[in-house]
């Protein structure tokens, strides 16, 4: 058998237990799907960024993923699924109705839920308000160019168990973006003063001369 036959086999067997978990703990094997999407977007994140890994941080988003992201996205599209034309669940009626109402009430609750949770585990509680009030906004309205077309092709083609699966093959992309974001802070005073300081200095030096 040739390398690239056992790889398709592999490939197929990893398919096929994936989709035996699904219908068997399908709230538990969601939960890891999100724990990995989280590991990979901000393993590409910090890989990207050059700067020494920060394996701590990684955690953090790996935990938010396993036990907030993939249990509320569980819960979220059963109800969707549940309330919204379910003898239709594929029209273009229902596709959009499910669509907006991801936009328009998940999407700002999870982006309040990420960074007060992140906060939270970075010991920086105190910091969730200061935080929601610089990022939300970007964050959302980065989403709307992102997520509305996701979600079209979310609700209509992809099969209700795997809508996890796919959103997070999405999210690798989207978690580079918001672990990034939610890393980043206000420029760091003492640097930006000490910067400053040098700055000076070096101009004195050369009215001197």
């Amino acid at each position: 058998m040739s390398a690239a036959a056992s790889s398709r086999n592999l490939g197929a067997r990893l398919w096929s237990s994936y989709n035996r978990q699904l219908d068997a703990r399908p709230l538990v094997t969601k939960s890891f799907t999100s724990f990995f999407g989280f590991i990979v977007g901000d393993g590409v994140a910090q890989v990207a960024s050059g700067e020494k890994y920060d394996y701590w941080r990684t955690a953090r988003f790996a935990t938010y993923g396993i036990l907030v992201h993939g249990p509320l996205s569980h819960v979220w599209y059963g109800i969707l699924d549940k309330n919204v034309m379910p003898r239709t669940p594929k029209s273009p009626a229902a596709v959009v109705i499910k669509m907006a109402l991801d936009q328009l009430l998940l999407s700002p609750i999870g982006i309040c839920l990420f960074y007060s949770i992140i906060k939270s585990m970075e010991g920086q509680s105190d910091k969730i308000t200061q935080t929601l009030k610089e990022k939300f906004w970007p964050t959302l309205l980065a989403g709307y160019a992102v997520w509305p077309l996701a979600h079209v092709i979310n609700f209509r083609f992809i099969p209700n168990s795997q809508r996890v699966l796919y959103i997070n093959a999405v999210n690798v992309c989207w978690n580079v973006f918001l672990c990034k974001l939610a890393s980043s802070g206000p420029p760091d005073e003492s640097r930006i003063k000490a910067a400053s300081r040098q700055q000076s200095g070096g101009e004195e030096l050369k009215a001197e001369v």
